[in-house]
């Protein structure tokens, strides 16, 4: 049975998207306070986040009636009043923190969040504005306004960028970047491992995946700033989004993941979470529309971020028929070929530096205080940090709770994933705004694939 196609037993429950929406919501708003850093408020918004999301995978379907009925407008009620404080939010506060606009300061970009704004709030009625057409130009509205912040923050402070440069700069010079040293901005070893920066060089190479390297060099080429590349992969993950039910939902979704209130410093950062939340999208979308394209998809998304390899046993979500394990099999074969494809030329090159730089870096990273995780949370009440396995712990119950409980559709694997990350990052050393944004994308798109159970009773008759 391909995926998106489910029996009546592994359907929709109608609850599903209602408190997703609040978890999109309230995980959007923790990471506006403090940009995704340990703040009071930020801990009881990802509370809520993590209540909701797991609440929408493991509650049963609702016997009273009106309960169903009433889900598709509760959602887009949430969705709308979760809408109007994110544009709040993009309106009052500095969208980045490295900005340096010219004369005319934040106007131009105000201007941009207003139209925004009144695009969105279209996008509620009954018949929306522009019809279909709404969400391109809100992609494009988001596009404009992204240059705008890539042009007046040319140079973040933060090693993420760095390493991106010192990485292109070692590929112009046929020169391994996973084999090379990076620069320490900082002039600290805070943010680093014992014993990793050594007479001011971090002994690491490019600490990310070499898809994710590959994404980055084409827009650092066409552009010379490679956070084009993310701006555009924010843009298609929004448009596979809009496009993955013919719901009004889908749409609205969509536009609380384009204009979730720190998207505009996650492009800044020049994080690379924007590939994810693409390809989380990609592999949402094709699971609904195009179930031969799956593999592919997968693939990529295990290939661009080393911790996507966890997210690989709720892929038998999507295969609800009667040897489901068989299908997943076949299908996560596929995706680790795809993965190898475009992951063992550099692995080839110098396999212990590879492996050094995605995970030895990874595993001597030190526990920061400032996560926005209730492991940093603890350690500020009690003085006593709790052990870094704890996040790997909480895992395994997530996932078994997720393949026991979770729908058998595109939107309930999305559900699963996102609540199993939530909890893998809430109970982690290291927890920030870049790693609950993709989350926020996995979580709009389980939203934007959930189909209504009384649309589901309609279309089977």
């Amino acid at each position: 049975m391909s995926p998106g196609t489910h029996q009546a037993s592994g359907g929709e429950r109608s609850h599903l998207a209602p408190l997703l929406s609040v978890a999109a919501v309230t995980l959007g708003y923790a990471v506006q306070f403090g940009n995704g850093a340990r703040h009071p408020d930020s801990m009881a918004l990802l509370t809520v986040a993590l209540v909701a999301s797991l609440l929408a995978v493991v509650l049963p379907e609702p016997r009273h009636a009106r309960l169903v009925q009433w889900a598709e407008r509760a959602t887009i009620l949430l969705l709308g009043i979760g809408l109007i404080g994110q544009f709040i939010f993009l309106a009052t506060s500095s969208p980045a923190v490295y900005l340096r606009p010219g004369r005319n300061g934040f106007t131009s970009f105000l201007t941009g969040i207003a139209v925004a704004a009144v695009l969105a709030g279209a996008g509620l009625s009954g018949k929306p504005w522009l019809g279909r057409l709404r969400l391109p130009v809100l992609v494009g509205v988001h596009v404009a306004l992204g240059s705008w912040i890539i042009h007046y923050s040319p140079n973040p402070f933060i090693d993420v960028y760095t390493f991106h440069v010192e990485a292109f700069q070692a590929l112009a010079k046929g020169i391994n970047p996973f084999a090379i040293t990076m620069p320490n901005i900082y002039g600290h070893e805070q943010f680093y491992g014992p014993g990793l920066v050594v007479n001011g060089r971090l002994q690491v190479g490019f600490p990310y995946p070499p898809f994710s390297l590959m994404l980055a060099w084409v827009g650092h080429l066409l552009t010379g700033d490679y956070r084009y590349t993310n701006l555009v992969a924010m843009g298609l993950a929004a448009l596979l989004m809009g496009t993955c039910r013919p719901g009004q939902w889908a749409q609205v979704a969509a536009v609380v993941f384009l204009f979730t209130p720190r998207t505009f410093f996650v492009l800044e950062q020049g994080w690379t979470d924007a590939y994810v939340a693409l390809l989380v999208a990609a592999t949402v979308w094709s699971a609904c529309r195009a179930p031969r394209f799956l593999p592919v998809a997968l693939g990529l998304l295990f290939a661009v971020k080393h911790y996507m390899v966890l997210a690989a046993p709720l892929v038998v979500l999507l295969y609800p028929g009667p040897q489901p394990w068989r299908e997943t099999l076949r299908t996560l074969l596929k995706a680790a070929g795809v993965a190898a494809v475009v992951t063992l030329p550099f692995a080839v090159l110098d396999p212990v530096a590879l492996f050094n730089d995605l995970l030895g870096f990874q595993m001597r990273q030190p526990f920061r205080m400032d996560a926005l995780s209730y492991l940093s949370w603890w350690a500020a009440r009690t003085g006593q940090q709790p052990p870094s396995w704890l996040g790997f712990a909480v895992v395994l119950p997530a996932l078994g709770l997720s393949l026991w409980r979770a729908p058998r559709t595109p939107a309930g694997f999305a559900a699963a994933m996102a609540m199993t990350f939530t909890v893998f990052f809430a109970f982690s050393k290291q927890a920030f705004c870049n790693y609950y944004y993709f989350i926020i994308a996995t979580l709009c798109s389980a939203i934007a694939a959930w189909t209504p159970p009384l649309q589901e009773e309609r279309a089977s008759q």
